[in-house]
């Protein structure tokens, strides 16, 4: 088939849903016209008509179902087939949340060492924008904290945990202590994160309540690292976060005090589940596992 022929194909299919020819010009991105000029030629190719046309509305032909019966399913899936050789063909990109590329690190190295022809490339997200990157596909994996609770996305297992621990300015009264029990958080203020971030994940991060059921004031909303231990040095504003933040941030009016009394922090790796491919499989069975 030439790309004339698939032209026709995606004309014909797009005018089938639409039954206007306004609108599916409109999607093609083409002029009336020549959405008309294509289904003709389609006709003549099949010998047939597809279309009833009057003007005040389009439906199909007996003959019009039957190629559209089997022309959708036959273009879907070469829509998909060229979908996912591109992902193929591209480097595999993975998108992080700062303190946690830590957690996909030595997976990295390991999968670029017996898959020296696929490139790997690392780009950080945001808590303001969450899953934007995954969804607008500009990461294929994105690691992020569990849980992972959305319809649309798969989780792998959890590939890293982190022991929690409090951030407090460098002279507050708890920055000396060898510890911090959860339940004092209720006398506590704690910053907010974004609410654009997943509700799972901010009650599991930043929790409204101590596991005693004692609620939890809020304080600054802040929506990087950055903005939190700065947030922290200057002010009574408190934050429960983890060792993994600790490894690649600090601040010189920031002290980590243990935490305890909350789950670890958990990594995982999460993708589009409609747009799996077989490199994202591959470097998922490659992950080491936090029980590894």
């Amino acid at each position: 088939m030439t790309f004339t022929e698939l032209g026709e194909i995606q004309a014909f299919l797009t005018l089938a849903e639409e039954l206007h020819f306004g609108r599916a010009a409109d999607r093609l991105g083409l002029s009336r016209p020549r959405v008309s000029q294509l289904i003709q030629s389609l006709e003549r190719r099949v010998d047939g008509k597809l279309f009833d046309r009057t003007s005040r509305r389009v439906t199909l032909t007996p003959t019009g179902h039957f190629l559209l019966e089997r022309a959708k399913p036959s273009f879907e899936g070469l829509q998909q087939s060229i979908e996912e050789t591109r992902a193929f063909a591209r480097e595999l990109r993975i998108g992080f949340m700062g303190p946690f590329a830590g957690a996909v690190n030595a997976s990295v190295a390991d999968f670029r060492r017996t898959h020296p022809e696929w490139a790997i490339s690392m780009t950080e997200t945001r808590w303001g924008d969450y899953f934007g990157p995954l969804r607008r596909a500009e990461v294929d994996l994105q690691v992020t904290i569990w849980p992972v609770e959305e319809p649309d996305l798969t989780s792998g297992p959890v590939i890293a945990e982190y022991p929690r621990v409090l951030a407090v300015a460098v002279g507050h009264p708890l920055a000396t202590r060898e510890s911090v029990d959860a339940e004092e958080l209720s006398r506590l203020t704690m910053v907010e994160m974004p609410q654009s971030a997943p509700k799972a994940i901010r009650d599991g991060f930043l929790p409204q309540r101590t596991p005693a059921g004692r609620p939890i004031r809020r304080g600054r909303l802040v929506k990087t690292q950055h903005e939190m231990l700065s947030r922290v040095a200057s002010s009574t504003d408190v934050c429960a976060t983890s060792t993994a933040l600790t490894q690649y941030y600090r601040h010189p009016d920031v002290a980590f005090v243990p935490l305890t009394g909350l789950p670890p922090a958990r990594a995982v790796v999460s993708w589009r589940t409609a747009h799996e491919s077989t490199k994202i499989r591959d470097f998922v069975s490659t992950l080491r596992t936090s029980t590894s």
